[in-house]
């Protein structure tokens, strides 16, 4: 026959409760035999000895009687049974009937179906009312090998929760890890074990209406049991944090039986704030850690202001590493790290359209976080760097639901302008590191006597031109037909890789590729001259792979020229 009960609610454990009629153990607690004792209502049958039991001050779970459907919550106490003698194994049937006789013999009715596996018994008393169950366990119709008795006190939920009106603004990120403000009391067995606080997250929640996206301060906290002897099950804790929230005025949004999520919303003086309550580790019957999260939904907290650059990115850039000069205001809370300065360089983007090989005068500066309390998600410092670069115009081009990235472009008196902002170290809860990098194709020439030109790319040892090299020579082509009265050096450099020598020969012969280029695209033979300087000029030491890479390059050197 089919099992009688179903536990579909979970079981959840608070504060204790003192039993008079049947001396049930108080506290929640779950151990093996040695500290397990039989409920008063019944003893053990004859061949089974206590394998492990488990008390619950306040539980929740359904069962299927005659009358139908009935959900006991209460103090619950469970005790295993194990069967030691083989030779005393009873059939389902005598296990059932032996459990039945048992409760009506300490007063209480039989309200399930009389022929199943299991049993459900009631008593009442001044003391309350209590359930006796008992459920079949391993084995079929012919033997129990093991069984369970369980024991309910009907009591209200015991609350422990205290919870109080927001006053103000959410204030994140908190100078220290606690409870949240609108928290008063919580559970005395757990611990506030870590935070996260977040200026602006988007954080998406499902509830019963359907989907619902909240943007806005976030503050999360993490709480984890300090006393297993007390460990609760996941219901009691919820209903704990949706009681204490409706005491306030906030109301409840998430299914009221969903023992693992609380949703909660409340609009005050101070603003609209959503409580979230999440079950962590454990399972209905367990809750090892929880988290509440705040959410007060406020405007996008605009911060990065942007303008539109004037002149040469190149000239405007100057000496040293600073903000690019199209950035009037970032974070406070990330300083400039280093930066990348190439008068011309290509990069490869991946766009949603395909890839694309861009080419121009080039910056790269990174950016690293100095106060980890205001570490902002991903989405929180791509959105600011868009908005701020639509506001002038900018178009963004790349994937809009990809935090990690965002590439814009706009033409502009200065040339056609590309922005790009990738995140950097993180996830997408954190961002400790990012870059900008511009890239100028076309616009006014520098002013500088020398340029640095990368990106021109040669097969292996050899002064044959690449075919990827060619947006790199449409810029420096378009250098020299700007400017009719332009002329220059065109001088190769290598690393020390090799000898001196073999280096000579190797980047002469490399410059004179790249003037003949510019004269088949035409440009006049007398407006340029060749020098190959192997690795005499480098421009950092070469001492890695990178610096080495920064040392390859082609360099113009206007003629007549005085810095």
């Amino acid at each position: 026959m089919p099992f009688f009960a179903i536990r579909s609610l979970r079981a959840i454990s608070v504060l204790p409760i003192v039993l008079v009629a049947l001396s049930m153990a108080a506290p929640a607690f779950a151990g093996g035999a040695q500290n397990c004792k039989s409920p008063a209502w019944a003893t053990p049958m004859p061949g089974f000895v206590i394998d492990s039991c488990e008390t619950k001050a306040w539980a929740a779970d359904d069962y299927d009687l005659v009358a139908g459907k009935k959900t006991l919550a209460g103090e619950r106490s469970e005790v295993d049974y194990t069967l030691k003698d083989q030779s005393k194994n009873p059939t389902s049937d005598a296990a059932r009937d032996y459990h039945i006789a048992a409760g009506k013999k300490a007063g209480a009715t039989l309200m399930s179906d009389p022929t199943g596996w299991g049993s459900v018994m009631v008593k009442k008393t001044p003391q309350g009312e209590y359930w006796f169950i008992y459920t079949h366990g391993s084995g079929n119709g012919q033997s129990t090998e093991s069984y369970t008795l369980t024991t309910y006190h009907i009591v209200p939920l015991p609350q422990d929760v205290v919870a109080q009106a927001m006053k103000g603004p959410l204030d994140v990120p908190g100078a220290t890890c606690t409870d949240p403000p609108w928290l008063v009391k919580q559970f005395a067995y757990f611990k506030v074990d870590s935070c996260e606080a977040k200026i602006w997250d988007r954080v998406k929640i499902d509830l019963p209406a359907g989907a619902k996206t909240l943007e806005g301060a976030r503050a999360t906290v993490e709480y984890s049991l300090t006393d297993e002897k007390k460990d609760p099950a996941a219901l009691l804790v919820a209903r704990n944090y949706t009681a204490a929230l409706q005491k306030i005025g906030a109301k409840l949004m998430s299914a009221p039986d969903d023992s693992d999520t609380s949703v909660s919303m409340q609009r005050t003086q101070a603003g609209e704030f959503w409580y979230i309550y999440r079950h962590g580790t454990g399972n209905s019957d367990s809750t090892k850690s929880y988290s509440l999260t705040t959410i007060q939904v406020t405007p996008f907290p605009q911060v990065v202001l942007a303008q539109l650059p004037q002149g040469s990115l190149v000239d405007m850039q100057g000496k040293g590493c600073k903000n690019p000069p199209w950035l009037v205001k970032q974070f406070d809370y990330f300083t400039l790290h280093d930066c990348t300065k190439r008068d011309f360089d290509s990069i490869v983007l991946d766009l949603p359209g395909g890839r694309k090989t861009l080419a121009g005068h080039f910056l790269d500066v990174n950016y690293h976080l100095t106060d980890d309390r205001k570490d902002p998600t991903a989405l929180y410092v791509q959105k600011n760097y868009v908005n701020a670069l639509e506001k002038i115009g900018a178009k963004l081009v790349s994937d809009p639901t990809d935090d990690g990235q965002a590439v814009l472009t706009q033409t502009t008196p200065a040339g056609e302008l590309w922005y790009i902002y990738k995140h950097g170290n993180g996830n997408d809860e954190s961002t400790t590191t990012y870059s900008l990098t511009a890239l100028q194709i076309g616009g006014p020439p520098p002013k500088v006597c020398k340029i640095e030109v990368y990106g021109i790319n040669f097969d292996f040892n050899k002064s044959v031109i690449k075919p990827d090299s060619a947006p790199v020579l449409d810029q420096v082509l378009a250098l020299f037909t700007g400017d009719p009265s332009y002329k220059a050096e065109v001088g190769g450099h290598t690393d020390n890789i090799g000898t001196r020598a073999y280096n000579m020969k190797l980047s002469g012969a490399r410059a004179e590729a790249v003037k003949a280029w510019l004269v088949a695209h035409g440009i006049a033979a007398d407006r340029m001259t060749t020098h190959g300087y192997a690795d005499t000029v480098p421009l950092v030491p070469n001492t890695s792979d990178e610096n080495r890479a920064k040392n390859r390059r082609v360099e113009l050197k206007k003629q007549n020229c005085k810095p």
